[in-house]
């Protein structure tokens, strides 16, 4: 049935949709609202073709796109048969070859002392603040023994080890926040616990040092004696000499279980704007050797545990050559044997079978 809008008005039929491809019916009667009784005329007539996909254009197309592949391919080929270029290349020099150490530590006193009370007590008088210098024997604080007034003991006065400047304690090996005893806290004296209430540190900042936690892969490098420069972020452009005073003869183990022996370097000198805590970087020379000829280890390949170089030969074609190499740093190693000064070796594995 064909539908129509109301109130006098002139609808026109929806077009139905035919499944032949050749005709198709439309309806162009006009229907009138007042007189339903009008004769509906259908007319029918070719359907409009479809244009036609330039097949011919298209094939070009693909034509074209396969010529310019195989192309570039070609050229690829060509180039690949040339050789390598000269970014693939090394040529063996003359120079030195230095071998260095570098790790990072925190600034500390070469001689501290974590200052607690013999006996536990409440802190009725502090006679130091933070930063004060003293003298070894100078008071410290007055520990009243005892709890409760009935408990009072003879008080107990707290006097320094050494001489040198009153820190905040630092709990070694925790993140905590450094502290100081304060007036009127309650301390547990050391011959009441084995941990003990720590009132404060006393430094001595004449003498400093670089704490270092060496991995068992580095530690055979460094020696007590061995002569290093330390260096700050808060000083720039300044190295403080130094030298290596310990290297533990025992390791350590982390929370996840990884040995790491300890190091100190001492400074030579002191500073007056080193302070505790600063981080710190100490660099040395292990090594060294001077107007060698070297060859860059990006030019050294292994094979069966044996060591060697593609050498580029009169021809252009590389030959492998057996390498004795002698010190080596991050970058490049002595030659000791199998290529000289002058040669020119690939930095990278040819794609072709080489000569040997």
């Amino acid at each position: 049935m064909p539908s129509v809008t109301g109130g006098g008005k002139i609808a026109r039929l929806a077009e139905p949709r035919l499944e032949s491809d050749f005709m198709v019916t439309r309806i162009e009667n006009l229907v009138k609202i007042h007189d339903p009784s009008a004769p509906v005329t259908v007319q029918s007539g070719p359907i409009p073709k479809r244009p036609r996909r330039n097949w011919k254009a298209w094939t070009a197309g693909v034509v074209l796109l396969a010529a310019a592949a195989g192309g570039g391919f070609w050229w690829w080929k060509k180039g690949a048969k040339a050789g390598p270029s000269a970014q693939d290349t090394a040529t063996i020099k003359k120079g030195d070859i230095l071998v260095k150490f570098s790790d990072s530590g925190e600034l500390a006193p070469k001689n501290k002392i974590d200052v607690a009370s013999k006996v536990s007590g409440r802190i009725t008088e502090l006679m130091i603040q933070e930063g004060q210098r003293v003298k070894q024997g100078d008071r410290l604080a007055i520990i009243q023994p005892g709890r409760t007034e009935a408990e009072r003991y003879v008080p107990f006065t707290l006097t320094a080890p050494l001489s040198g400047v009153a820190m905040r304690y630092q709990k070694e090996g925790f993140n905590e926040e450094a502290k100081m005893a304060r007036l009127g806290d309650y301390v547990t004296g050391l011959l009441d616990s084995t941990q003990p209430s720590y009132l404060l540190t006393i430094g001595d900042l004449s003498q400093l040092k670089v704490v270092l936690k060496i991995s068992e892969m580095d530690i055979l490098k460094l020696k007590e004696g061995m002569q290093v420069g330390v260096s700050v972020d808060a000083i720039q452009g300044a190295e403080f000499p130094s030298r290596v005073t310990l290297v533990s003869p025992q390791a350590d183990r982390d929370r996840n279980d990884l040995k790491t022996f300890r190091v100190e370097v001492t400074l030579d000198k002191a500073d007056p704007r080193l302070k505790p805590g600063m981080t710190a970087r100490v660099s040395g020379m292990l090594d060294t050797r001077k107007g060698v000829v070297k060859i860059p280890l990006s030019g050294v390949f292994e094979e069966m545990g044996e060591e060697f170089a593609y050498r580029r030969g009169a021809d252009g074609k590389p030959a492998k050559a057996p390498l004795k190499l002698g010190l080596r740093n991050e970058t490049d190693a002595e030659v000791l044997d199998g290529v000289k000064e002058g040669d020119v070796v690939l930095t990278e594995k040819p794609p072709e079978e080489v000569k040997k």
